[in-house]
């Protein structure tokens, strides 16, 4: 219900009790901004603008208020409406003037809460305090290793440091509430005020959504069914690691026989260059094609229906971006399929070594046609699946078929990358047996995806871009409603300094086990990093991990399906299940998998001592059976044996200790 009090300085919006925005001349509520010419950019960077004037709202008239509706002119430039819907306060606006296009609005903050969410984060979980930017653009990798020319000013490094594939403008709040706004264009979330949240739009929302929840996890929940829940995952990704392979038909099964020889169970192999690729002073890039590189795979289709006969499902790789030197790119230039320069010819992509176009997205004729070629040559062959990277390039100064902007459909490029992916498969039938994960996302991802991933991390340790950063990754993707979330196991970027040493892969596998999925990464360096199949030792350490991943299949199957039907993340903070106590909430490299799995990853060369913080219960250690009530611990997390515990009321309880009986001595 909603409940409007006014004052002579303004007046106050609760709901059931609840206030969500107040209004005063002094501190009014709405603002409304006039843009300036952008800066343009080809790498589809945040704009950068001068500072813009805003203008506040002060002057305000009730034109109609109940307990489910309310509307409010404010000075004859906006008018601004709020009903009860679907268990949530909806706010949306009308202004009858085209000259202003900023919006900004304040919501009452509550002192002390934390603030989660904004899609995939890689820096501190608990936003409050800080202002984050919305807008999808790619992270880069290896930023220790491989250091960006223009890392010495302070103001890029800070840019990069907040920048994610993933944006989501959505929040979650401690105090048991939630906000999403339903927009496509570049914005900033404000959480530096202890007494109001400002929420600043490009272009004004079609919407802003604010609902309460009972609890952490109705909380998120509730946000995560109104943004839309994410699809269920394939079973059969359950069943054994996914091998990230390459190299040709010949080399993808020594690998696959070297980890069966070893005893790991497999479900599928992830092969990277089955189009191609080619070797550059980055490492290994592959092919954009979109064609079976005949060459390294002559009988891709007979391949794959091998590997199938042997219960082995196989995945490819696929961007938007189609090689210059392809034919399909000739096709698709020749047919006006591809977005185009403000010069008037094709924008070309990438870096000399290998020049790329990229499909148009708003073309019906070329969707028609990118939907024809993904059936033609991904899915008719076979494949069970693939990785479709990109969707957050699209250049502020594209040319459009559909007329419109490009920098208004900046943020949804990457979710039209993803409905084509999924209409593909709807025609082609048989899409539930079939994962596709992207790397980028906006509002509206989670609910087309099979899930995401954490993009390209350093294979190494290091907390900026390593093994520790997608820990709270994860955490900030999940309470953003994109539950289905993995990583490359092994990361993937090697800088001029440096590969992957066994140690750190032997770590990258612990966490991996204790994922909803565990998929390797030869990385951009395979030659040079360590793999499974090159030290005795990994492969050892490896089979025995994915062993213990495989075996928990029943457990894997219960979070995916409390993610697809109730919207809680399988990788999940803390504080969805424990916000009475007082210490969760600051705990972002730990993580719950599911409800009953507790993981404390050891992120640092050499060590085995590892702690970590039990929440209010009795847990079970994974690996002696010991049992422990909440507060800090610190044990032994020799390689081979994370620090995971287990609720001991869990209804797991008995196959995890199976697990520990099992579980063959790397």
């Amino acid at each position: 219900m909603i409940a409007l009090e006014t004052g002579p300085e303004g007046f106050t919006v609760s709901v059931d009790g609840r206030t969500i925005f107040s209004h005063s001349h002094r501190r009014p509520c709405v603002e409304l901004g006039a843009s300036r010419p952008e800066e343009r950019s080809r790498r589809g960077t945040p704009p950068r603008e001068g500072r813009i004037p805003f203008l506040p709202l002060r002057r305000y008239r009730i034109e109609e208020s109940g307990d489910s509706c309310l509307v409010i002119d404010f000075e004859g430039r906006l008018r601004v409406s709020a009903r009860i819907a679907g268990g949530a306060l909806r706010l949306a606006f009308k202004r009858p003037l085209d000259r202003y296009d900023r919006f900004r609005f304040r919501l009452e903050a509550v002192p002390g809460e934390s603030i989660f969410g904004c899609g995939e984060r890689f820096g501190a979980l608990d936003l409050k305090g800080r202002d984050i930017p919305l807008w999808v653009e790619d992270r880069g990798g290896g930023r220790e290793l491989c250091p960006p020319p223009l890392s010495g000013n302070p103001a890029r490094i800070s840019r990069r440091n907040r920048s994610t594939c993933l944006p989501l403008p959505c929040f979650v709040s401690t105090e048991r509430y939630w906000v999403f706004a339903d927009t496509s264009s570049y914005a900033r979330f404000d959480f530096r005020s202890s007494r109001h949240t400002v929420l600043e739009f490009r272009r004004m929302p079609k919407e802003l959504v604010v609902g309460l929840g009972g609890s952490a996890a109705d909380t998120v929940s509730a946000l995560t069914c109104h943004a839309g829940k994410p699809r269920a995952i394939p079973a059969w990704t359950r069943k054994g690691a996914v091998l990230g392979v390459g190299g040709g038909t010949d080399e993808v099964l020594r690998k696959l026989d070297a980890a069966r020889g070893a005893g790991a169970p497999v479900a599928a192999v992830w092969v990277r260059d089955w189009c191609g690729g080619r070797y550059t002073r980055q490492g290994f890039q592959a092919s954009f094609g979109w064609e079976a590189d005949e060459e390294l795979y002559p009988d891709l289709p007979g391949f794959i229906s091998r590997l199938r006969g042997e219960g082995i499902r196989f995945l490819g790789y696929l961007t938007p971006f189609l090689a210059a030197d392809g034919n399909l790119y000739a096709e698709a230039r020749d047919r006006g399929f591809l977005v185009r320069s403000p010069g008037g010819g094709e924008y070309r992509f990438g870096t000399a070594s290998r020049p790329a176009g990229m499909a148009d997205l708003t073309n019906p004729r070329a969707l028609r046609w990118i939907k024809d070629a993904l059936r033609v040559r991904m899915i008719d062959p076979g494949m069970s699946g693939w990785l479709a990277d990109f969707g957050e390039c699209l250049p502020d100064d594209a040319v459009l078929h559909s007329g419109e902007k490009a920098p208004d459909l900046h943020n949804l490029w990457p979710v039209l990358w993803a409905r084509t992916n999924r209409e593909a498969l709807e025609e082609a039938g048989g899409a539930e047996e079939v994962a596709v994960f992207f790397r980028s996302g906006w509002a509206g991802s989670p609910a087309l995806a099979s899930g995401f991933w954490a993009g390209t991390q350093s294979a190494d340790f290091s907390d900026s871009d390593g093994m520790s950063s997608v820990v709270p990754a994860g955490l900030s993707a999940g309470l953003s409603g994109a539950g289905f979330w993995h990583f490359d196991a092994g990361g993937c970027a090697s800088g001029a300094f440096g590969s992957r040493k066994p140690e750190c892969l032997m770590r990258w596998f612990e966490m991996a086990a204790f994922s909803p999925l565990f998929r390797t990464q030869e990385g951009n360096k395979p030659l040079s990093n360590t793999q499974y199949w090159t030290d005795p030792v990994c492969l050892r350490h490896f089979a025995r991990l994915a062993g213990v991943f495989a075996a928990l299949e029943p457990y894997h199957a219960s979070t995916a399906k409390e993610c697809s039907d109730a919207g809680l993340p399988p990788v999940r903070h803390l504080w969805l299940h424990y916000e009475e106590d007082p210490e969760v909430r600051f705990l972002d490299h730990q993580y719950l998998y599911g409800r009953d799995l507790l993981v404390s990853p050891v992120f640092r060369k050499g060590q085995e001592l590892k702690e970590a913080w039990l929440p209010p219960d009795r847990w079970v250690h994974f690996w002696t059976s010991r049992t422990f009530r909440g507060g800090p611990v610190s044990l032994e997390a020799p390689l081979g044996y994370p620090l995971v515990f287990y609720r001991e009321e869990s209804r797991f309880a008995s196959l995890f200790d199976s697990i520990r009986r099992t579980a063959r001595r790397p």
